[in-house]
């Protein structure tokens, strides 16, 4: 009996437990669920809705701005809480909420009734030039005091594309009627329509947790993201460059001109003219509303207003563009407005960015219209952070960023969206059954200069028509294609094969081979590839591309190639331990044959004779190759794919090779040993500085085609790690080393100087010099059967010593 009850007991324990985890449930989740309040701010004389109202929760760091339209959310757990909305010029409102039996709120803002005076500027005195000195010496003091904050944001990017693109981005018939495909139960796709007059925005959309602290440390993690008008996720990283920014900080850099001053710097204080319009009022503060206009039009400034706070000389809002000097190429327009608060009664944050700008492209009429609006809240000043929290990974995104459902954004989004934006969502997310076949369509354009098609898990890339033919002295018309297919998900990620076939030399020539990839974080790739190819000598540095060489061969009868045949395979392995060394492992199997001139055909010119093709050492060589070199910088980790973030400087390089070659002179072993350095110095307003360093060694005699060449230029054209003195080849041996330097201005001289045209159109200047040497450090004479080898040197590369 005792036996029969104790398993009774036992068979009834899960119900027990899973009726105790309900009833827990039931009540702890009403006090954890997020309650959804939204709401409007007007004008109370006008009802007009107040655009990027401030709105926050008294006594927290919790709130949000109001969209274009003056709407805004907030998402609340059940409890009582007294809302605040405020706007400069605006007596703010508060008003009480209780969560969840209010649902919307609605605040109606009377302007403040402060009297705005005449501000007079006599000479020698200039009242904001006060103001602006108070402002940043204030500033220094906060910035000394920041040891480290935290903050989360939502951003949303908003994208209208006009002209010759509209069908692409649109994907709708004519007048703005937009076709949405819904999925249905059994038939798969079937269509509505939705007409509308406005064109569908192209919208990105991301959370993010952000952390600095001194002196420089930085962190994001992206929570959550979608995205419309079939934008890949990936693409989506609106990070810290524009939309976590402060707007009272130095100094600005929008493209790789010369950054912009911020008006509250040292460095705007000559840069600016101030000018004291009036006071006005935000919470029972005054502000001063300061004009900020630039002394020079040739200078990257800004332009607008400034609001600066009463005694504290804090930076409050400010409403500024770029001018037509700092803006990024294209950009016709480029317009910021931040709003900044107080945290902890001491430091002044930015809380919200909105931005404006206008992009146009008359060549392909295209024109762009781009809205952002970024909310920064939940500030969290000087508090403890790990420093083992700041790792290389500089912004992380989330696996689940992506798997977000339409509840999370529903509950947490501190954004509205508009009922444009709404069907651009719809739009995007009903596509999804057919989103492939739109993505990859073939249409007219793909088959002329080549494209892709595919789906998502893997794309297979053609060439078009226009990339089918080529033409050089040794091959004559030459049609040619080269396909790949990638697959991203797979081992095996890429699989390439070409082939071509010269009229005049009569041979065809291919490659074919593919890539694999293995572990993660980092991977280990392993690449094998076989071909018989036409190649050339120096191809690397020569600065024709297929297409210009086809062009100057044709009409001008100049190419600058020594030319020869490569029959061989290549296996190759990179791997980056620790994320901080990639290295590649080469092992070439070649065997070289001549390539002569064969054809003399030219549109023009053609009493002129191509050059002869000067020949190699005919043969085998098999050589084992390595690079090791040095890269540490921080990451990206873009839901599991790493890649590196910002340009790399100061990078030592090293190269070893191990040679064995089988050619008609004869046999012999050799290595090679190279070693490099180069990076950049940016020396803000003056331009950047750029060094080159390296040196090539071998330790026995190089064939022709592995010579150590000083490199030259084409003719009229110099250019930088060129000798424009030098014809290609001119000079060769087994010893080099070679120095560059450069000196970019940007477009600060031409702007200095006030040159018309020039010193508005953003044309930059460079300068730059070159330096090397170039000698047989080893004698070319090898005993190889008793024989005395003799290296033949091709044509054009003289013995001896040689240098420019």
């Amino acid at each position: 009996m005792i036996r029969i009850i104790r398993n009774k007991y036992r068979m009834n324990m899960p119900a027990t437990c899973i009726l105790a985890v309900f009833t827990f449930l039931l009540f702890v989740q009403p006090c954890l669920a997020q309650h959804r309040i939204s709401g409007v701010v007007r004008d109370a004389e006008t009802g007009e809705p107040l655009q990027f109202a401030n709105i926050w929760l008294r006594d927290t760091q919790r709130g949000t701005t109001t969209d274009r339209n003056g709407r805004f959310v907030l998402s609340l757990e059940t409890g009582e809480y007294a809302v605040v909305a405020s706007y400069i010029g605006y007596e703010s409102r508060e008003m009480p909420v209780r969560v969840p039996d209010d649902e919307t709120v609605y605040f109606n803002l009377r302007q403040s009734s402060i009297e705005m005076p005449t501000v007079t500027i006599t000479p020698g005195d200039n009242p904001a030039l006060r103001i602006i000195r108070n402002a940043i010496e204030q500033k220094e003091k906060r910035r000394a005091r920041l040891k480290n904050y935290s903050l989360s944001s939502h951003s949303k990017l908003l994208v209208r594309v006009r002209g010759a693109l509209d069908g692409m981005v649109e994907s709708s018939g004519n007048g703005g009627r937009v076709t949405v495909g819904i999925a249905g139960e059994d038939e798969g796709v079937s269509t509505v329509s939705d007409s509308t007059t406005e064109r569908l925005p192209i919208i990105l959309e991301t959370q993010t947790e952000a952390w600095w602290a001194k002196p420089d440390r930085y962190k994001e993690i992206i929570t959550a993201r979608k995205q419309s008008a079939m934008i890949p996720a990936p693409g989506n990283l609106l990070i810290s460059q524009f939309f976590i920014v402060d707007f009272s900080q130095d100094a600005f850099s929008f493209n790789d001109r010369t950054p912009v001053p911020g008006p509250i710097s040292e460095r705007g204080l000559q840069s600016y003219f101030y000018r004291l319009v009036g006071t006005t009022t935000l919470d029972d503060m005054t502000l001063h509303q300061i004009e900020v206009t630039p002394l020079s039009e040739y200078d990257p400034l800004f332009e607008g207003t400034i609001y600066i706070a009463d005694e504290s000389w804090a930076l409050a809002m400010v409403d500024l563009r770029v001018n037509a000097a700092g803006r990024p190429p294209f950009f016709d327009s480029l317009a910021f407005r931040q709003q900044f608060r107080l945290f902890d009664d001491e430091f002044w944050q930015p809380v919200d960015v909105v931005i404006d700008a206008g992009v146009s492209v008359p060549i392909v009429n295209v024109s762009i219209d781009i809205e952002g609006l970024s909310v920064l809240q939940d500030w969290r000043i000087n508090q403890s952070i790990n420093e083992d929290f700041f790792d290389r990974t500089r912004i992380k995104v989330l696996k689940e960023a992506d798997e977000r459902d339409s509840v999370y954004w529903a509950t947490q989004a501190r954004l509205p969206s508009s009922e444009l934006e709404q069907r651009a969502y719809l739009r995007a997310d009903s596509l999804s059954a057919r989103m492939d076949a739109v993505r990859y369509r073939v249409d007219f354009g793909d088959v002329v200069f080549g494209g892709v098609t595919g789906s998502d898990a893997a794309q297979f890339s053609f060439p078009g028509l226009l990339s089918l033919y080529h033409f050089n002295p040794v091959v004559g018309h030459a049609i040619s294609g080269s396909h790949s297919l990638r697959m991203h998900d797979l081992p095996l990620r890429r699989i390439d094969a070409g082939a071509s076939y010269g009229f005049s030399d009569e041979r065809v020539k291919y490659n074919i081979g593919g890539n694999m990839r293995f572990l993660r974080n980092p991977e280990l790739g392993i690449s094998l590839y076989r071909y018989y190819q036409l190649d050339a000598i120096d191809n690397e540095v020569v600065p024709f591309d297929p297409f210009q060489t086809t062009l100057a061969t044709l009409f001008l009868k100049y190419d600058p190639r020594d030319y020869f045949y490569r029959d061989g395979w290549r296996f190759t392995l990179d791997y980056d331990p620790f994320l901080l060394f990639p290295t590649t492992l080469n092992l070439h199997v070649d065997r070289f044959h001549n390539a002569g001139t064969n054809t003399q055909q030219s549109v023009f010119r053609s009493d002129w004779a191509y050059r002869d093709n000067p020949p190699v050492n005919e043969g085998s060589i098999v050589s084992l190759t390595a690079g090791f070199t040095y890269d540490g910088r921080d990451f990206i980790d873009n839901a599991g794919v790493i890649s590196r973030l910002g340009r790399r400087n100061h990078i030592p390089s090293l190269y070893v090779g191990l040679h064995s070659a089988d050619l008609e002179e004869g046999k012999w072993d050799f290595a090679t040993l190279a070693a490099s350095l180069h990076g950049h110095f940016d020396l803000g307003v003056p331009g950047e500085f750029t060094y080159r360093f390296r040196g090539d060694i071998a330790d026995a005699a190089l064939p022709t085609q592995m010579l150590f060449n000083l490199h030259g230029s084409v003719p009229y054209l110099g250019g930088y790690k060129g000798f424009r003195t030098l014809a290609f080849r001119e000079f060769g041996g087994d010893q080099r080393m070679t120095a560059h330097f450069s000196y970019n201005i940007r477009d600060w001289l031409f702007r200095t100087i006030g040159m018309p045209l020039l010193g508005r159109a953003g044309i930059g200047l460079e300068l730059f010099v070159s330096g090397a040497s170039g000698r047989f450090g080893v004698t070319a004479e090898y005993l190889v059967n008793a024989e005395v080898l003799q290296i033949k040197i091709a044509q054009g590369a003289k013995p001896g010593e040689g240098g420019q």
